[in-house]
């Protein structure tokens, strides 16, 4: 069996995106046991803004796993599937929650325009890389620039255009939300709630941003990786707000206090 060579910053990329996605699936399977307790909609969405908002970091960190098992790493077809192909998901479930919530008139067609948008980005994806095998792959959908660090990808073309507007929507339309959350004055449960989510939509932003556009070193790779984990953290708590962290805010007592 030919045994993959990776380089350190490899070994380390692989390791700590193995180790954000683990913790983020852990917290996606405690939010849809809250679904399937509750039934409720947006509870779902929350689920899949979860588990798929990752979606680009589990290339690395399930590619690391196979290396550990098998010596080789992911083909570069999975590679770009596992990575992209559950974005729109992501960003379509946020747009709802966040449409549902704040602005039911432009949810409509707001979700129309970005279902489009998501409908094209697969034909894309899978044209160029599964039905078109003569086609510039590396250019329209993304190169590994490092033979040693296969963990690693810089996206190209439509898919990059895409998965830049997916973040900066994202990112805005969970600040205004957190925001709107926090000047419920009567609510002190909602004003927690979008405390944890302007934490999370900001170093989710910054650690997305970042693993995009800047040469990562050991140190910053460990670093974003870390601030993933945070992010995902407080999307929970900021989605869920479970009944241990009502107890540990003594949100309870202080909404009898005041009643």
């Amino acid at each position: 069996m030919y045994f993959q060579v990776l380089s350190e910053l490899a070994k380390i990329s692989g390791l700590t995106a193995l180790i954000s996605v683990s913790i983020s699936s852990f917290l996606g399977l405690i939010v849809l046991i809250k679904y399937i307790k509750t039934r409720q909609f947006l509870i779902l969405n929350f689920f899949l803004c979860i588990i798929f908002t990752s979606s680009p970091w589990y290339p690395s960190g399930l590619g690391y796993l196979y290396w550990i098992i098998t010596g080789e790493v992911l083909i570069y077809l999975a590679y770009v599937l596992i990575g992209t192909v559950a974005i729109p998901i992501a960003i379509i479930a946020w747009l709802n929650v966040y449409f549902s919530t704040l602005n039911q008139k432009k949810k409509k067609p707001v979700l129309i325009i970005y279902g489009i948008l998501s409908i094209f980005f697969e034909v894309y994806l899978f044209y160029f890389l599964i039905f078109a095998p003569g086609a510039p792959v590396d250019s329209l959908l993304g190169v590994i620039p490092d033979p040693t660090n296969p963990m690693d990808i810089d996206y190209k073309g439509f898919v990059l255009i895409f998965l830049g507007l997916s973040i900066l929507t994202a990112c805005i339309t969970g600040f205004h939300f957190a925001v709107k959350s926090m000047n419920k004055e009567e609510h002190l449960e909602i004003r927690w709630k979008g405390r944890f989510l302007m934490v999370a939509f900001l170093f989710f932003g910054i650690s997305a941003i970042s693993d995009a556009i800047i040469e990562m070193t050991p140190f910053l790779l460990v670093l974003m990786r870390a601030f993933l984990v945070v992010a995902n953290f407080f999307f929970y708590l900021g989605f869920i707000l479970p009944k241990w962290s009502k107890k540990l805010l003594k949100i309870k007592e202080e909404s009898l206090l005041t009643t």
